[in-house]
């Protein structure tokens, strides 16, 4: 064999050395990879006795005083998709809401965020967004 082919030879067999270790599962990488892709991703859900419109009407008011901008809501399908801008922890995030009626006359809402930018710290919506629409809801008190 002449230096060209054993040259050749030689970059082939480096080239599938990196082709195979790439293509191997590496199972800490993936399980890293779940968790972030679960942090980023967070939903929650909660049950409310409260007529539907009234849950309906308590987060679309949320969403305003908290400046959100509302991307679609559609009461007909319980769908409300909300866009909250820059701050200074965030690149800005996507909150989808989904409300619906059970048959335990309940209303079910989950509320989904994740960051528009996978490395930015996003605000805990669901938190801050239960926490408005219970604030809401709420019986008010005679004084």
């Amino acid at each position: 064999m002449d230096r060209r082919a054993v040259r050749s030879a030689a970059v082939a067999l480096a080239c599938a050395g990196l082709l195979g270790a790439c293509s191997a599962p590496d199972p800490e990488r993936i399980a890293r990879e779940r968790e972030r892709a679960e942090a980023i991703d967070k939903a929650a859900a909660r049950l409310y006795k409260r007529p539907f419109d009234v849950i309906w009407g308590a987060l679309m008011a949320s969403a305003a005083e908290r400046q959100m901008t509302i991307v679609q809501a559609d009461a007909g399908s319980g769908m409300i998709e909300l866009r909250h801008g820059a701050s200074s922890t965030s690149a800005g995030e996507r909150i989808d809401i989904r409300v619906t009626a059970t048959a335990e006359q309940a209303v079910r809402v989950e509320i989904r965020s994740r960051p528009l930018v996978a490395v930015s710290l996003p605000r805990d919506w669901q938190r801050v967004l239960f926490g408005d629409l219970e604030q809401k809801i709420a019986p008010r008190r005679q004084p």
